[in-house]
Order: structure tokens, then C-alpha cells, then sequence
């Protein structure tokens, strides 16, 4: 059996259909059949269930396609990090950045080590809202994204390092009738517009938001933005609230008031990557970004 035979297994057996598989394989039907074939009889056993309607995997396959998978990555991870040694690392490195989030002081260490080490290395920073930061890690278009932990935790083939434990605040201008508060309870904003991203740029955050108001009892007046940043801009205008986190680039700002409140997640500042992006040069970025923490990419 060789890579080649494992990689057609693994598509056939996502795909459910020969015919689909072949195709993103770039063979014919007849080619991938007979390759799952050989596979059969060396390993003799059977691993689909074909009939006219359907494709099935067997209980043996279920298990061979988890194990060989990881063989496949890790295949191919070794395979980039051997290109890259012999032909001297070079390339991109894709990074996306939660709009919103501060990070001018995380970044300056790892650009000058980059600068000084890994000349021919292109690293490219780009802003993007939380749903597009995870669209563009799963499809391989950003290596590594900087986004909150509540977005990131619970996802499958998405890791994460945590850079920097940050918390909850009711954000409200400064004339706001609570701005001068330590501290503030959800239901203190009942009769207040309350701005929160929509779903369609975050799944996460509304539904987070609104749960918390429900088991408080109260709903007030709800605004969507579009972005963090129409969000940002509507508060800094005094036209409602919004709930945002400590590193968030509107903390400084002297027209709005960041104030203490019982946590509704986790939007600790974090680091994620994509376990099927095989891209080398994301190790190197975190053994110098997160330097005091376990990798495990």
C-alpha cells in the first residue's frame, strides 16, 4: 500500500461516491475503484458497502480512516518541512486579525526576529470580522488567525493557544447615566439600544449576548452592526451600548467607559491554526510569538 492509495481511500471515503471522489481526485471512476480494490485484498477486508443507491463504510474503515489520515498529515507536514530545509525557508505566511483587536504590542518581537532570520519570508496581516477569519482557516487562506477564544474552542480541526486572558466589559459613552459604575449587572441595561455584531459576521457573540440577557430576566432594545467596527462606532457615538473585551482598540479612548460585569465568555486573545494547514512556517512564527508556551501544531 503507498500514499497514493491512502489519499484516494481518504477522499472516497468523505465523499461517500466514487464518482465525486474521482473527480476532486482528478482520475476516472473505474481508476478509483480499482484502486480501493488493491486496498481490499492486501488488507483483506472489505471497506465500502456499495450498492446502486449508496456508500457506506464498514466498521473497520470508520477506523482506518481517523488513523490514516493522520498518517496522511503528518506525511505531508514532513514532506513541507523538508522542502523547505533544502530549499532555505522562504514563502508566505497568512495571518488574520480579529478587527477590533489591539495587537501593536504583540507584534514587534516576532517581525524583527523574522526580519533578521527569515528574510525570504513574507508575512502578510490582514483584518478580518470573526466569521471570515474562521472561513479563511478552514480553506487554508490564512494559516493562523489572533481572534477570542469563545470563537475558537469548540471547533473541529481548529487548535489554539491562548496569549492573553482577557474579560468581559459593558462598554457605554462617557455621558452614559452609568458611566462613572465599577461595576454593572445586564439588567442595569434594559431600557438602553444594546449594538451587537450580527450573525452573519459572528454565530458566536449575538447568541452569547442575548442568552446572558435572558437569564437576567430582561431583553432591551437590540441593534445589529454589520462589523466590530460599525459596532465600535456607534457606541463611541453615544447612540447605544455593547459589550467588548479588554483588548479591544476602544479601551483608551477617552469618550467611552469600559466597566466591570459578570463574564457571558471566554474572549481571551488567542492564537488558532488549522490542523490540515501544512504550512512550515507557522511553528517557527510560534516558537517566537508564544514563547513561553507549548505549541502543539
Amino acid at each position: 500500500m503507498n500514499m497514493t492509495q491512502i489519499k484516494y481511500f481518504i477522499m472516497a471515503a468523505k465523499c461517500l461516491n466514487f464518482t465525486k471522489a474521482a473527480d476532486k481526485l482528478f482520475i476516472t471512476q473505474p481508476a478509483l475503484s480499482r484502486q480501493i480494490s488493491a486496498m481490499e485484498m492486501e488488507l483483506n477486508m472489505q471497506l465500502f458497502v456499495r450498492n446502486n443507491r449508496s456508500v457506506n463504510l464498514t466498521p473497520a474503515a470508520v477506523i482506518l480512516l481517523e488513523e490514516f489520515e493522520k498518517i496522511y498529515n503528518d506525511y505531508n507536514l514532513a514532506i513541507a518541512k523538508a522542502a523547505s530545509s533544502f530549499e532555505g525557508i522562504s514563502g508566505e505566511l497568512n495571518i488574520g486579525i480579529l478587527d477590533g483587536a489591539y495587537v501593536g504590542d504583540l507584534f514587534p518581537p516576532v517581525l524583527r526576529h523574522f526580519a533578521e532570520y527569515y528574510p525570504q519570508v513574507k508575512i502578510n496581516l490582514r483584518n478580518y470580522s470573526f466569521n471570515a477569519l474562521i472561513e479563511n482557516l478552514y480553506s487554508n487562506k490564512l494559516d493562523m488567525i489572533i481572534t477570542l477564544l469563545f470563537d475558537v474552542k469548540d471547533r473541529d480541526k481548529i487548535q489554539y493557544k491562548v496569549i492573553e486572558k482577557t474579560k468581559d466589559h459593558i462598554v457605554v459613552h462617557k455621558n452614559h447615566r452609568l458611566a462613572g459604575a465599577k461595576y454593572v449587572k445586564m439588567s442595569d441595561f434594559k431600557d438602553d439600544t444594546f449594538i451587537m455584531v450580527s450573525t452573519e459576521d459572528s454565530e458566536m457573540s449575538p447568541k452569547l449576548i442575548l442568552d446572558s440577557f435572558k437569564g437576567s430576566g430582561v431583553m432591551p432594545k437590540v441593534k445589529f452592526a454589520s462589523s466590530i467596527q460599525e459596532e465600535m462606532l456607534w457606541v463611541e457615538a453615544g447612540v447605544g451600548v455593547c459589550m467588548l473585551d479588554s483588548r479591544n482598540t476602544l479601551h483608551d479612548n477617552p469618550n467611552v467607559r469600559f466597566l466591570d460585569v459578570d463574564q457571558v465568555s471566554d474572549p481571551s486573545l488567542t492564537l488558532a491554526w488549522n490542523v490540515d494547514n501544512y504550512n512550515p512556517m507557522k511553528e517557527i512564527f510560534a516558537d517566537v510569538f508564544l514563547p513561553h508556551r507549548e505549541k502543539g501544531l
